[in-house]
């Protein structure tokens, strides 16, 4: 299971990598399009904002996973001579942002749902909205999975994915 985590883990990287790679060139070309007025890129803003909001959902799920997001860590440092509170408190966190997920994902998905019901479009690269706005809730709910896998390593103790 360790192996398979590492390995989607690594893909979503590579696409992470290859959309901040692309967003960053489409945005340098047209400001240097614009600059110089030889040429203009309509869709660059359109398509820098998609890929900056599939960067952060599909960021979720690897800062996650190698516990990279941000916290508070009272709790740790109050209690670092208690382990078994600190687990409790892990627990509590990552049911407590189960929770959100599956709120997220059911709302993203009636978001979704009617977007893709109406046939909505972006305006420039004519992309269904609905299928944009998916981001939301699979971001969402791989975080949740791998929140809940990396409580599981925490808690049986196993080495890190």
């Amino acid at each position: 299971m360790q192996q398979a985590v590492k390995s989607f883990a690594k893909l979503v990287e590579v696409v992470l990598v290859i959309l901040m790679a692309l967003m960053v060139l489409v945005v340098f070309f047209a400001t240097v399009g614009r600059y110089t007025q030889l040429f203009s890129i309509p869709w660059s803003e359109e398509f820098a904002r998609y890929c900056m909001v599939a960067i952060v959902y599909l960021g979720l799920m690897l800062a996650s996973l190698t516990k990279q997001h941000f916290v508070v860590e009272l709790v740790p440092l109050i209690f670092k001579n208690k382990p078994a509170v600190i687990k409790i408190c892990n627990i509590i966190v990552t049911i407590c942002m189960d929770l959100f997920a599956i709120f997220m994902a059911k709302y993203g998905w009636l978001v979704v749902s009617k977007m893709l019901n109406q046939g909505k479009e972006s305006p420039m690269l004519h992309l269904p909205l609905g299928m944009v706005y998916l981001l939301v809730p699979v971001g969402i709910v791989l975080m949740a999975i791998f929140y809940t896998y990396r409580m599981y390593l925490d808690l049986t103790e196993e080495k890190e994915a």
